[in-house]
């Protein structure tokens, strides 16, 4: 197993997430959404700004985003060129791990790590300080690729979203509800987001698997009426729950001090998902 800064110098300057997306005009937003395109994480809607951290925030375009609405925004990012983009913005980004920012307890209403758990090495630690930093009931968004979905078993070792060794583990519904819940997470809600990467870039994939072509090249992959109709197939997956990618909304449950049994009780109706 890679550590995570091992991990880190693997991904190139330019990887997509270190970049902010190119401005779309609204027009070809609504065409996006028509179409069935992706357009990007259903994070859970709160009545007033509070305080945000998002961890592995990229150049932070998110923050960006969240902190033009009134949110006191922080962001931690493991790759050092993605967070001096960021703090060149005037965003406040942390460099390094989650443990390495040393962030107050209790200090956040909402956390979010979106696609970026499956990338670290020690995930059980990382819930743990998440749950230590949110404040009491406050709100927890994590997105991963879905290790349950059609494509996933379709495709096996070929399957886009497996991505060795960049992503240290894999994830479903019921495995990632378990360990949120060992750690005092109560899920909320789970919402399938899925796009036409899971179908039509695992197809390329086994395509190019006796060539030397890299996983986005080829005509397959190239080819945007075939994104198109590959988008509206994973919306089919997605309403069947075997969608590639999943957004769990979770609530830190207070856990109270040990040794009565009113605290465990409380501990275990909080952190049940039923």
């Amino acid at each position: 197993m890679y550590s995570d800064e091992e991990s880190a110098q693997l991904y190139p300057d330019d990887y997509y997430a270190y970049q902010d997306s190119p401005a779309l005009p609204p027009w070809k937003k609504i065409g996006k959404r028509i179409l069935g395109y992706r357009l990007g994480s259903k994070d859970p809607k709160f009545e007033v700004p509070g305080s945000l951290l998002d961890i592995g925030c990229g150049s932070g375009e998110f923050l960006t985003l969240m902190r033009a609405q009134g949110w006191k925004t922080q962001g931690v990012e493991i790759n050092s060129a993605a967070a001096r983009a960021g703090r060149a913005k005037g965003l406040e980004i942390a460099s390094g791990s989650l443990a390495d920012a040393q962030l107050p307890a209790a200090s956040f209403d909402y956390v979010r790590a979106s696609h970026s758990l499956e990338h670290m090495s020690s995930p059980e630690a990382v819930l743990e300080e998440m749950h230590r930093v949110l404040k009491p009931g406050g709100k927890l968004l994590i997105a991963v690729p879905n290790c349950e979905s059609w494509n996933a078993r379709l495709f096996k070792q070929y399957w886009w979203h497996l991505c060795p060794p960049l992503h240290a583990f894999s994830y479903s519904v019921q495995t990632l509800s378990r360990l949120l819940a060992l750690h005092h997470f109560r899920v909320e809600k789970v919402i399938f987001n899925s796009d036409y990467l899971g179908l039509l870039g695992s197809a390329q994939i086994w395509r190019n698997r006796k060539s030397r072509k890299m996983s986005s090249e080829g005509l397959l992959f190239s080819n945007r009426p075939l994104r198109v109709v590959c988008g509206w197939l994973a919306l089919i997956a997605d309403c069947a729950h075997r969608g590639d990618m999943i957004e769990v909304i979770a609530t830190k449950c207070v856990v109270q001090e040990p040794g009565s049994k009113k605290a465990s009780v409380s501990t275990r109706l909080c952190c049940s998902s039923e």
